[in-house]
């Protein structure tokens, strides 16, 4: 065997080794804006993907206010640490993340609350829907027996 046979012979398993664990890797983007963009084609493909913090390579993933797309906003309480939202140019739909300690939660809302909000409040946050408008009828049944007298 030469002594190039007997060097291709111990470097391919380990060159498998390299794209089995490293060429995944190398495709990951960790600029914000394009791992977010690439995220919410996802979403939009799935309708809903959790993302971990960490990646397998113990590495964090870009935040999403870093990415420029996406505004703090405010969400159903489900224990959260924060809310954000984006929107999609040419649709009223809308991408929300929900932060976690851990993990990120997206999903797509039928409604953008930035062009749509009472839609949004409707379809996407129908229990903030509902209470927003009994808080509104009892409030204007308020004002009106107070402007009566």
């Amino acid at each position: 065997m030469s002594l190039l046979e007997t060097w291709l012979h111990i470097i391919k398993p380990l060159k498998t080794i390299i794209i089995i664990e490293e060429i995944p890797r190398l495709y990951m983007t960790y600029d914000p804006r394009i791992f977010w963009k690439k995220a919410i084609s996802d979403v939009l493909s799935r309708g809903k993907i959790n993302l971990n913090k960490v990646d397998r390579y113990g590495e964090e993933i870009p935040r999403p206010e870093d990415s420029g797309l996406f505004k703090r906003s405010i969400g159903e309480i489900r224990g959260q640490m924060s809310d954000w939202r984006a929107s999609l140019d040419g649709s009223t739909k809308g991408i929300h993340v929900v932060e976690f300690r851990d993990h990120y939660e997206v999903h797509v809302d039928r409604f953008d609350p930035y062009k749509k909000p009472v839609e949004h409040l409707l379809y996407d946050s129908p229990i903030y829907g509902a209470v927003l408008t009994g808080v509104s009828i009892i409030s204007i049944s308020i004002l009106k027996r107070l402007m009566g007298k």
